[in-house]
């Protein structure tokens, strides 16, 4: 009898182990998930932007592609400050944001005060921070993970939303997507994004830099 138990337990224990095998998430799936979430639970980070944007020229007689690159470096801390300074084209403008107060300026110039907005569901920080850590959700359910050292592909947690906000809406739908991540340690360092519309194809890359180190957002002197 005591044989027998012996034996109904290891049959037990052994289907209890085969069971947690088939239901437990793929490592690298959970990986890549736990790293999300840390990022996402920092105190702050900057988050670098890059867009690339390379179409057809418009004559054909000048050959070859354009190709256009815009930039922005962002420094988040939680729960609702954003500093958000963007270069396009050779112009800098810095956009702060403090829970529901707004300042922006152009290149190195003054800052100017904002005239509130009117939101919904949360102050305008709160709303900026959601955009911030919009790729990062992503990734905190990404399924379909296949991972190779620090690089993993992956099929992000509601693409479609994600898509809409990074390329908005058209009736030309988008080809060629691709989604990839670098984990560092115990946090994400890297994001990129590539996609085709027509003739032109879609390079974003976000990186995730000075995680839980950034200096304080202040308000700035106004003159």
């Amino acid at each position: 009898m005591a044989h027998s138990l012996l034996g109904a337990l290891t049959l037990l224990s052994a289907g209890a182990i085969a069971l947690s095998l088939l239901t437990a998430p793929p490592v690298a799936q959970e990986q890549l998930q736990v790293a999300a979430k840390n990022t996402i639970s920092a105190s702050s980070f900057v988050l670098a932007d890059k867009v690339t944007v390379t179409e057809p020229r418009p004559s054909a007689a000048l050959g070859g592609k354009a190709s256009v690159t815009n930039t922005a470096r962002i420094e988040y801390q939680a729960p609702d400050r954003i500093l958000d300074q963007t270069t396009s084209q050779g112009r800098s403008v810095s956009l702060l944001v403090i829970g529901d107060d707004r300042y922006e300026r152009s290149g190195n110039g003054p800052w100017t005060k904002l005239p509130a907005v009117a939101q919904v569901g949360g102050s305008t920080g709160a709303q900026a921070a959601a955009e911030v850590l919009a790729p990062l959700q992503s990734l905190s359910g990404a399924t379909s993970v296949v991972a190779s050292g620090s690089m993993f592909r992956f099929v992000p947690s509601d693409r479609a939303g994600l898509l809409e906000n990074l390329f908005g809406q058209s009736t030309e739908p988008l080809a060629s997507v691709r989604f990839s991540a670098v984990v560092n340690g115990e946090f994400v360092a890297a994001e990129r994004i590539l996609a085709s519309r027509g003739g032109a194809h879609f390079v974003i890359d976000f990186g995730f830099l000075s995680v839980g180190s950034v200096p304080p957002i202040e308000a700035p002197p106004l003159s």
